[in-house]
């Protein structure tokens, strides 16, 4: 009878460990969810009114309608250094996950043009969400059309003036295209922002601007601006329907479109990650985002998860190195 027991005991024992073991197991797979604990900060390394101010209002507004996040998404708008300044600010901010950018086209070129000290690859990549258009506008009233704006170009080289959002941004690379392509030479002139470009040319101080569409269509609407190009690879809906591609001008190599994306500071946790892929992937599926941002403002949806994102970056990244350096030999 006491061995009977010894044995039942012994089997009790052994079934506890097992048990036991397959907890200790599946420990290590379960991961807390991570939640916001305060008001998180989505940095815009760029003043209020342009293209990237825009973005990320809408996507807060997003957010914060449909109870996407259980805290505050808060705007705070860091401009300077053609966004060296908001990047600086989020590369200090190492492991904070409730600090988020954005992260476009312009943050990229400023680096490999200024030498700036944030690279891409020192954030964070968390997604991609969108591809934005550029076109280059004029008052309404100032050149007929692309081909008389040329002939002025060349015939005064460095005095028909483009204003553009920083010195080192897209903005100036799309100038620099149309200056390798077309054989003119226009001149450059850095603002803060498409906001500032587009009261420089309402004043008369500058000729012409490079602005994203969501950046003037209130203007063309209205009569006061007109786009002479687009540097898309196919024309826009809406007001600019009757805005002819520089490919379609016969310029078939002055193509650019500037990626949309959200990045984190270095070393944000991967369930932080995660958070944020899934509360933008959310955002980007609503009525409000596809019609009320994309559609009204000619973008096109371009999602990318964080690997995917990341090998897109470095993608861009060369490019656009490709690109500065034969404008820089022009």
């Amino acid at each position: 009878m006491k061995k009977w027991l010894a044995v039942v005991v012994a089997c009790l024992m052994l079934a506890g460990l097992v048990a036991g073991c397959g907890s200790q197991e599946k420990a290590p797979d379960k991961q807390a969810a991570f939640a916001l604990s305060k008001n998180a900060e989505f940095i815009v390394p760029y003043a209020p009114g342009g293209g990237s101010d825009l973005f990320a209002r809408t996507l807060a507004e997003i957010i914060q309608k449909n109870k996407f996040a259980n805290e505050a998404v808060m705007i705070v708008n860091k401009p300077g250094g053609a966004g060296a300044v908001g990047d600086a600010y989020t590369f200090s901010k190492k492991g904070d996950s409730h600090v988020i950018t954005a992260y476009v086209s312009g943050q990229m070129t400023s680096n490999l043009m200024n030498k700036t000290a944030v690279s891409y690859d020192k954030l964070t990549p968390i997604a991609n969400l969108a591809l934005d258009e550029y076109l280059l506008g004029i008052l309404s009233d100032n050149y007929k059309n692309f081909a008389e704006m040329l002939a002025a170009a060349k015939a005064a080289p460095d005095e028909i003036t483009i204003g553009g959002s920083g010195k080192g941004t897209e903005d100036e690379l799309c100038v620099g295209l149309l200056n390798k392509y077309t054989g003119a030479k226009f001149k450059y002139v850095p603002f803060n922002s498409s906001g500032e470009v587009m009261s420089a040319m309402l004043g008369g101080h500058i000729k012409a601007g490079i602005f994203n569409p969501n950046e003037c269509n209130a203007q063309i609407a209205a009569g006061k601006v007109a786009t002479l190009g687009g540097f898309g690879v196919k024309r826009l809906d809406g007001v600019f329907k009757d805005t002819p591609t520089f490919g379609e001008l016969g310029y078939k190599d002055v193509v650019f479109q500037q990626f949309r994306g959200i990045a984190g500071p270095p070393d944000m946790s991967p369930e932080a990650v995660k958070f944020w892929v899934e509360t933008f992937r959310k955002a980007t599926q609503t009525e409000q985002w596809k019609k009320d941002y994309l559609a009204k403002n000619g973008l096109t949806e371009h999602f990318l998860e964080p690997e995917e994102y990341k090998t897109f970056l470095a993608g861009e990244n060369q490019k656009y190195a490709d690109i500065l350096k034969e404008i820089a030999a022009q």
